[in-house]
């Protein structure tokens, strides 16, 4: 298989793949964090619809193969300034949290994971925000790395067993918007 071949359709959710977007996700993340319990799901995942349907907000993108179904999923929600490293870095609902951030690990390599994110990007432009705030981990083979050919920068790294680092993007809505003007010209 090429990069070639692997041409999914990018795009938010629809009703009638909640399920699948569900169980797809909860399928990687078991096999991303192990550690985890995965016999509950996420507060986000219980109440899809609140989290991801029914608000102007959020969203939550899928990559879907026509002979796979999903392969990738990536969603934002409000940054809720829960996580003290950070906190105070952010006004009040200026930070989207990029949540849910999975590929197949069979469809990984193809640029997949970059599809979803370009996706998200040109959605949020539309939204409130002015930042994509986001948080990954050491111990994922390659996850820094993708997140700063993404565009993303360091911010703060908490040296514990989750490894965690924190890093954020400007939202460039000034140039959406002007791409989107001379469009129209």
């Amino acid at each position: 298989m090429t990069e070639h071949q692997v041409k999914p359709e990018v795009r938010p959710v629809r009703s009638y793949e909640i399920q699948e977007a569900i169980d797809f996700a909860m399928r990687v993340r078991s096999e991303v964090f192990p550690m985890m319990s995965h016999s509950v799901l996420p507060k986000d995942f219980e109440q899809f619809d609140e989290y991801y349907m029914n608000r102007n907000d959020t969203v939550f993108v899928i990559a879907r193969s026509d002979e796979a179904g999903i392969i990738g999923s990536i969603g934002i929600v409000p940054y809720d300034g829960r996580i003290q490293v950070i906190e105070g870095r952010y006004s009040a609902h200026t930070a989207a949290e990029i949540v849910k951030c999975y590929v197949d690990p069979a469809y990984r390599r193809y640029g997949i994971g970059s599809r979803l994110v370009q996706e998200l990007q040109r959605i949020v432009t539309k939204m409130q925000y002015t930042t994509l705030y986001l948080h990954t981990h050491r111990f994922l083979p390659g996850a820094v790395n993708f997140w700063e050919r993404q565009g993303f920068t360091f911010i703060t790294e908490e040296q514990n067993e989750w490894q965690i680092v924190h890093m954020d993007k400007p939202i460039n809505i000034r140039s959406e918007r002007c791409r989107n003007v001379h469009k129209s010209d």
